[in-house]
């Protein structure tokens, strides 16, 4: 398993920290193919169901089956099912009543919206404009300079990275590509430089 690892690492060279962000971005997609081909290989794939998790319940279930259900329900029966029960239980006098405030009532004379400068506001896009021009005014340009680059990377070594792993859960930081920290810290026993590495250019 390890020598396939390190076959589909290839020739890809290793990061320094002068390395370039298309340097560092080649090098972490290659290690990830490289633990993906390599757990593709020989690791046995687990059947994901929702049922699986561990905050999967009993009232989960059978909302899930009430849920299946109702899918399966003709659409246009239900509909007709729902609009009768709605009625029987809704006086018509209600219907009005609340037809009232739900709805809306515009008095656009009441509406018009005149920024600083006198002109009308008409369309969304004038009225978000004055609004902003209005309470959120430009602030003086200031004499702020950003900061160079600093030195926190130079923290980071394979001591730090492996004692951060292993007080991980190994459960946790699953991406799209379902890398956990379980399986990282598998190929961390392999190849502890090259994955110090990727992070401490990542800081």
């Amino acid at each position: 398993m390890q020598e396939h690892y390190r076959r589909a690492l290839g020739g890809t060279p290793a990061l320094t920290d002068e390395s370039t962000a298309g340097q560092v971005d080649t090098a972490a997609a290659a290690l990830r193919e490289a633990m993906t081909v390599t757990l593709d290989k020989w690791a046995r794939r687990k059947r994901t169901c929702a049922r699986l998790k561990r905050w999967w319940t009993a009232d989960l279930a059978k909302l899930r089956e009430e849920l299946g259900a109702e899918r399966r329900r003709p659409a246009g029966i239900g509909r007709v099912q729902d609009a009768r029960r709605i009625l029987q239980e809704v006086e018509v006098s209600d219907v009005w009543t609340a037809s009232g405030y739900t709805v809306p009532r515009i008095d656009r004379e009441e509406q018009v919206l005149i920024a600083e400068d006198g002109t009308v506001a008409e369309g969304r896009h004038d009225r978000e404009q004055a609004v902003l021009r209005a309470h959120f005014p430009v602030g003086p340009p200031g004499t702020y300079a950003s900061r160079g680059g600093g030195d926190a990377y130079r923290r980071v070594d394979a001591e730090l990275v492996g004692t951060l792993l292993g007080k991980a859960a190994s459960g946790s930081a699953p991406g799209d590509d379902h890398i956990s920290a379980a399986i990282v810290k598998v190929f961390w026993q392999w190849d502890e430089q090259r994955i110090t590495q990727v992070i401490r250019v990542c800081i």
